[in-house]
């Protein structure tokens, strides 16, 4: 019997270490023929950063016996060279959508760019296998929702210094107050850490109390105690938790609102697919979030917020995300 490190090693890349194209999301449901033409992007699940883009294109018709094209230009440097290449595709009416791998011609749902090809191929031209990232996308997850709030952590002074009362400002910058009104009402450990910021930034206890609606004696206590009587782990869960809330809409349409409620739901969503994905295992790159502006990706919290700023209003932004997250939430 073999010892502990012994055994197999795997040194093929997985499926969620590559970009994923999903055609069934591009083609199935009548969206080849509503929106034949649109953009899917891949995101960082920790920041949102943009990584890679492909822009596509499906021409032909089915039902004049012409053979149906998807042209793209798939930028894998986001904004550095671009490739261009058609990829055949095979649907019979009321039948789902299938692409022709370019490389060997197999019949595939899902085509894969392996890191800095140009090409898309099939999971077996690839080389790739199946692997179930739990714990990458776990770890992305915590470091979305409560990195920040570490982050704050680890910046603050070991002590604050009293000042004389001519010295205190009156109000927090405009920033900061408007961060703090996002995330009202706060947990235990929540309070704890704004109370240490807004002390930072030079307000008094009183203004501390107003703004964090709680007692002034309360916040001299926390500011007295210093950043060690925060517990991280607390705070952690204190994050989550808040995360995953459904986040209540914006009730104007003031656009730094809108832009705090979108950033609210896609942490919502990413705790919906952290807890989806420790259920079983998922088929699709999630090291990589997948978003198109007109059909759903793999990856349902990119695609929530890609798809829900295009809305206008809070009416309609409240509607989309519902329809989102339920969609979702199912699955």
């Amino acid at each position: 019997m073999g010892g502990l490190g012994s055994g197999r090693r795997r040194t093929r890349l997985g499926t969620d270490e590559c970009r994923a194209l999903e055609i069934g999301e591009l083609c199935d449901g009548g969206r080849r023929e509503a929106l034949p033409a649109g953009e899917v992007e891949w995101r960082a699940l920790s920041g949102g950063q943009l990584r890679a883009r492909l822009a596509y294109v499906v021409t032909g018709q089915e039902s004049a016996g012409e053979g149906l094209l998807l042209d793209y230009r798939y930028w894998p440097e986001c904004d550095g060279p671009f490739y261009e290449d058609e990829i055949e595709l095979e649907a019979l009416p009321g039948r789902r959508t299938y692409a022709l791998c370019p490389t060997c011609g197999q019949r595939v749902r899902s085509l894969y760019a392996r890191p800095r090809a140009l090409r898309l191929a099939c999971r077996s031209c690839c080389g790739l296998v199946y692997r179930r990232p739990e714990w990458h996308t776990w770890l992305a997850y915590l470091r979305e929702v409560a990195g920040p709030a570490l982050s704050e952590l680890e910046a603050l002074p070991r002590r604050t210094r009293r000042r004389a009362r001519r010295r205190y400002v009156p109000r927090p910058p405009a920033a900061l107050a408007r961060e703090l009104e996002a995330e009202l009402p706060l947990g235990e450990n929540e309070l704890a850490l704004w109370c240490l910021r807004l002390r930072a930034a030079g307000l008094s206890y009183r203004e501390i109390a107003e703004l964090t609606e709680s007692s002034k004696s309360g916040a001299a206590r926390i500011c007295a105690a210093g950043p060690k009587a925060i517990s991280t782990q607390g705070l952690i869960d204190e994050r989550t938790g808040r995360a995953s809330a459904f986040p209540a809409p914006p009730e104007g349409d003031d656009p730094r609102a809108r832009q705090a409620y979108l950033g609210a739901l896609h942490r919502h969503a990413l705790a919906l697919i952290s807890t989806r994905c420790r259920l079983r295992s998922p088929r699709s790159a999630w090291s990589s979030q997948a978003t198109a502006h007109r059909s759903p990706e793999p990856s349902a919290a990119g695609w929530a917020v890609g798809h829900l700023a295009a809305a206008k209003t809070s009416s309609a932004i409240s509607a989309a995300a519902s329809s989102c997250i339920a969609g979702m939430a199912c699955e």
